[in-house]
């Protein structure tokens, strides 16, 4: 998750407290808990930067050169350092921090589209595995740079996470034998499912049609035509997005592609733990 500026503006305030903690040890050398809170406050800015580095593509400036003086802050720790030594490595995120990063980022989260992704994430909470979770997030990611077109083939990747998903835990041959039965009923779509369609093993299912895991798809969970037929306008609009050509999806788009998403896939086809 990518730290929000309200986590950056309190880890200011505690490096402000910390620094004045220094001031007063003046060239003490560092030992006890005040050693160990040092530590854990480097270590905390690494994951801080990780997280930010992951989540803003580039919007912030360069955090090298905060890293690195948390890297030596760290390494301090080890060592027998006095406290002004420490206190001067510390010194990047005293002078010009809220300016150079906090404030970019405040600017970041407060832009439509970054409010759009995080609407979008918002949607599918408590709804997805963490696996699924991960196209979810970066659909958004992409929506918020304006790759919609990625962004609805990220969606559906999630979607289709979730029916392979749930065809492993109730095995392959549960699955096989609402081929065969799918496949006699005349009339669409079912005259469209693969002949003989049978698979033993993950890799025969991620190489296979979505097309045939939606259509059997209502034999075992047994939502309706309709709701199939919405699959399979989600599905399409998704080959739409993967492919060369004029198909141009708005912010707008996206959104609608991830309620319906939501709506006819993980609100019908199986559930996450505790949901």
């Amino acid at each position: 998750m990518t730290p929000s500026a309200d986590d950056l503006e309190a880890f200011h305030d505690r490096t402000l407290k910390l620094d004045s903690d220094l001031s007063r040890l003046k060239t003490t050398e560092l030992r006890g808990e005040i050693q160990a809170e040092i530590a854990r406050h480097a270590r905390e800015w690494l994951r801080i930067s990780s997280g930010l580095k992951t989540g803003t593509d580039g919007f912030l400036p360069s955090l090298d050169v905060y890293d690195l003086a948390m890297t030596e802050v760290l390494g301090a720790t080890k060592l027998r350092t006095r406290a002004s030594t420490c206190r001067g490595k510390l010194a990047p995120f005293l002078d010009g921090f809220m300016d150079k990063v906090v404030v970019p980022l405040i600017r970041f989260e407060g832009s439509p589209a970054q409010a759009a992704a995080r609407q979008l994430e918002s949607m599918f909470s408590g709804s997805v595995s963490s696996e699924e979770a991960q196209y979810v997030a970066e659909a958004a990611r992409c929506s918020s740079v304006h790759c919609h077109r990625a962004a609805i083939v990220l969606l559906w990747a999630a979607a289709m996470a979730r029916f392979h998903g749930e065809i492993q835990r109730i095995g392959f041959d549960a699955f096989n034998s609402a081929a065969a039965t799918a496949s006699v009923i005349k009339g669409a779509p079912y005259n469209r499912i693969a002949r003989g369609l049978s698979i033993s093993t993950l890799g025969e299912l991620q190489r296979g049609r979505d097309f045939d895991v939606i259509a059997v798809g209502m034999e075992i969970w047994k939502y309706d035509l309709q709701a199939f037929e919405e699959l399979d306008r989600l599905l399409g609009q998704r080959n739409s997005a993967a492919h060369p050509g004029m198909f141009a999806p708005s912010s707008l788009d996206v959104r609608q592609y991830a309620e319906k998403t939501k709506k006819f896939v993980f609100d019908v086809v199986g559930r996450i733990q505790g949901s």
